[in-house]
């Protein structure tokens, strides 16, 4: 669907939030409710110091693009025309969320092909093991967060699967980079409605718009903030809220038009590959197609392979959904598939006095695991590599390239023996990595995932499975 001024025009309608650039010193009072349309940049001039050069208006849109699959689909190939790099999207469980793994494939990446934006991220700390290693997100303390794998009502989540809620004015969103974060715009994912508030954007302590979010419909948009002629650099962006009415934000990306390879990771804690089933078939769709990533990762497994109940039928036909929930949205995207890796549960405490004695450390010996599944591990739950199995299944069938996490770590109880070694690569939980076990895992995946990247930047689309 083609918007006025092109793909992120001025939406003219009743339920469009009120978005007003600025000058610095400028800002419209909070409370201020200007009308839609043309008019709005022409009273935010009249509220500005006499002089001042107000910025070229920036945009909202619609989240929902209002229009057919295939309307849709022509939106993804004008943004994937409109850029000269390659954008990956890797959704997972914890492993993906806290952003370790995801950022040793992106620096191998960058080195090889050059540095993207920083991509897609959630907003505040919606939770311990979310994270980003590229910028520092924080949030100030009168946001509540929730997040769509409890929540009852899943149609009001973008695809971060967090929203960061607040009824309170001057509280704080923060991004903050240690170097000039190169950009061509910000994009940021609020919620409008009847009773909303506004918003206030800084881009290095300088106030760039406010944006009312005022409507006469619930919904979700995008805040398009523009960098200056030429591009942009940024150390410390921050949204702050005008008044006391309420505000929700979802997420935040940033994004380059340059070449490069934009790797943005979205996950959550203790997920399973159920969780894409838990966005609306519009929402999933419609915001895969605004990002249009080139190349789609999927990292589950973990999480199904502790949970003993497990139907694993039915299970690979909720993976296989997902599948086809992705490619309907991206039929030219490249999709890969990551496999768990070994985990174990916790050896019970040892207690000598009590006849419970301590078993001898495993050794760190560094001898891959058996592809076949040999090398049993009791502490390992038995569906773990039956999970594997059927990913893998899964992969062949639908011609997915599958990268084996299990594989890299010794046979045996790998992870005990990871946890063993020096450094250690693996936690004491024997589930997560450490650093060094994330940067372990995240090169060898590099490696892998090259080849897609290379077929991305030449314009070749996923090969199809019919």
């Amino acid at each position: 669907m083609s918007f006025p001024g092109g793909r992120r025009g001025i939406l003219a309608a009743s339920s469009a939030a009120v978005l007003l650039p600025l000058a610095v010193g400028a800002l419209v009072p909070a409370g201020v409710q200007l009308p839609a349309g043309p008019t709005a940049s022409a009273n935010a001039a009249r509220s500005a110091a006499p002089g001042s050069m107000l910025p070229e208006s920036a945009s909202i849109m619609p989240v929902r693009f209002q229009a057919s699959a295939g309307a849709a689909g022509n939106d993804v190939h004008r943004i994937r025309t409109r850029r000269r790099g390659v954008s990956v999207l890797q959704m997972g469980d914890s492993h993906t969320a806290a952003d370790r793994f995801a950022d040793a494939v992106r620096q191998v990446l960058w080195r090889k092909f050059g540095a993207g934006g920083i991509g897609y991220l959630s907003v505040g700390t919606p939770h311990p093991g979310v994270r980003s290693n590229l910028l520092k997100v924080s949030g100030s303390s009168g946001w509540r967060y929730e997040g769509i794998q409890r929540s009852t009502h899943t149609d009001v989540f973008g695809l971060s699967g967090f929203n960061a809620s607040t009824s309170s004015e001057g509280e704080t969103l923060s991004f903050a980079g240690s170097n000039p974060e190169p950009y061509a715009r910000v994009e940021l994912e609020v919620r409008i409605g009847p009773d909303a508030g506004s918003i206030i954007v800084e881009i290095d302590d300088e106030p760039r718009l406010k944006a009312s979010l005022a409507a006469t419909k619930p919904g979700t948009r995008i805040i398009e903030v523009p960098a200056p002629a030429g591009g942009g650099t940024f150390r410390k962006l921050i949204l702050r809220t005008g008044e006391a009415k309420p505000v929700t934000v979802s997420a935040l990306g940033v994004f380059r038009e340059g070449k490069g390879v934009t790797y943005s990771s979205v996950g959550f804690p203790g997920a399973t590959i159920d969780v894409i089933g838990r966005f609306t078939q519009t929402v999933l769709r419609e915001d895969l197609a605004r990002l249009a990533p080139d190349i789609v990762v999927l990292a589950f497994g973990t999480n199904e392979g502790f949970d003993a109940k497990l139907d694993l039928v039915a299970y690979r036909d909720r993976y296989l959904s997902a599948i086809r929930e992705i490619r309907a949205a991206l039929p030219k995207a490249r999709l890969v598939m990551i496999g768990p890796p070994q985990a174990e549960r916790p050896l019970p405490a040892c207690k000598p006095a009590e006849g419970q004695p301590c078993l001898p450390p495993t050794p760190a010996v560094d001898h891959p695991a058996p592809a076949d599944g040999e090398g049993a591990c009791p502490q390992r739950p038995a569906q773990l590599d039956k999970v594997r199995a059927v990913q893998r299944r899964i992969a062949e069938a639908e011609r997915i390239p599958f990268w084996d996490w299990w594989a890299i770590m010794p046979g045996g109880c790998g992870a005990s023996r990871w946890a063993a070694a020096d450094p250690a690569l693996m936690a004491k939980d024997h589930v997560h990595f450490t650093k060094a076990g994330y940067r372990k895992g995240g090169e060898s995946f590099a490696a892998f995932i090259e080849p897609e990247v290379r077929a991305a930047f030449r314009g070749e689309d996923a090969v199809s499975n019919d």
